[in-house]
């Protein structure tokens, strides 16, 4: 079975893998529920919601999703579209209970064991406290729950938002400028794509885009996310990381993405990972079950 190439990007198709792999092997009974951290403008909740219920109509998936409103990547009033764009793609849904903003420092608004599944499609880069996040995923989620999160590490040597190399490594302000600076003069990176069509100044580019990486950008290294899953009780791993650039590549050759991932040797999969994270986005899968104390 294949899935149409009709998600916005990649990153959706994969997820979907990912999702539908988990209700495969664990067969849920009544349905689940999914949470999409950080859901923007609802893309990814509205191909989730026309494929699930095509490619796993036994095992229904309730969607819900929130944004924060005050971290400065989304625009002001971002959540209206939003919820209008997934009231015309499923209307028989109540998006408004569904679908909600918080601020920075609020918590998430659900009950403790409320979710089977949370996701996050390029977020966790731009997350401040990631304390915060990984605690609240656990409490969020039910025992023996998952989540999967698709974003880069600070391992990554192309930084993704300014297509510039090590640019994301650098924490002084007027060096990380200076550098920004230096290779969009040499024809790296986006700066001629925001002279040419919105008139920017290189010195205005350098500056802006430094205090983007600074103050909205928080990358973690491979060690630092083990330490957050065991500081807060959850299973690491970044199993379906090579399964995403398998993908990358049967889109480039023009094959069709499969809907289900079959887990490969372990110590393959972590040398793949390995190597993989320095190219861009890894997937990071944590599950909340632990089965010492229970024996």
């Amino acid at each position: 079975m294949t899935t149409r190439t009709d998600a916005r990007s990649i990153t959706h198709e994969h997820l979907l893998g990912v999702v539908l792999s988990e209700l495969a092997s664990r067969r849920p009974d009544g349905g689940s529920r999914l949470l999409d951290v950080g859901c923007g403008d609802g893309a990814l909740l509205t191909y989730f919601g026309h494929r699930l219920p095509e490619l796993a109509p036994h095992a229904p998936v309730e969607l819900h999703g929130f944004d924060v409103r005050d971290h400065g990547v989304q625009e002001a009033g971002f959540m209206a579209h939003t919820l209008d764009s997934l009231a015309a793609a499923h209307p028989a849904v109540d998006w408004n209970a569904r679908v909600s903003s918080i601020a920075d420092a609020d918590p998430w608004p659900y009950a403790a064991d409320s979710f089977d599944v949370v996701v996050s499609n390029q977020v966790l880069e731009h997350v401040r406290d990631h304390d915060r996040l990984f605690a609240e995923t656990r409490r969020v989620l039910k025992d023996g729950g998952y989540a999967v999160h698709l974003f880069p590490l600070k391992h990554y040597v192309w930084e993704g938002h300014l297509l510039l190399p090590f640019v994301h490594r650098i924490g002084y302000f007027d060096l990380l400028r200076w550098y920004i600076s230096c290779l969009s003069r040499l024809g790296l990176g986006k700066f001629r794509t925001h002279e040419r069509e919105f008139g920017t100044t290189l010195p205005v580019f350098a500056e802006r885009h430094a205090d983007l990486l600074l103050h909205y950008c928080n990358y973690l290294s491979y060690r630092q996310v083990l330490a957050l899953a065991k500081r807060h009780g959850l299973r690491p791993s970044f199993r379906y990381t090579k399964d995403f650039y398998t993908l990358k590549l049967r889109t480039m050759l023009g094959r069709r993405a499969k809907t289900a991932y079959h887990r490969q040797w372990p110590p393959a999969e972590w040398l793949a990972f390995m190597l993989l994270r320095q190219v861009s986005s890894i997937t990071l899968f944590l599950e909340k079950r632990e089965s010492f104390r229970s024996a």
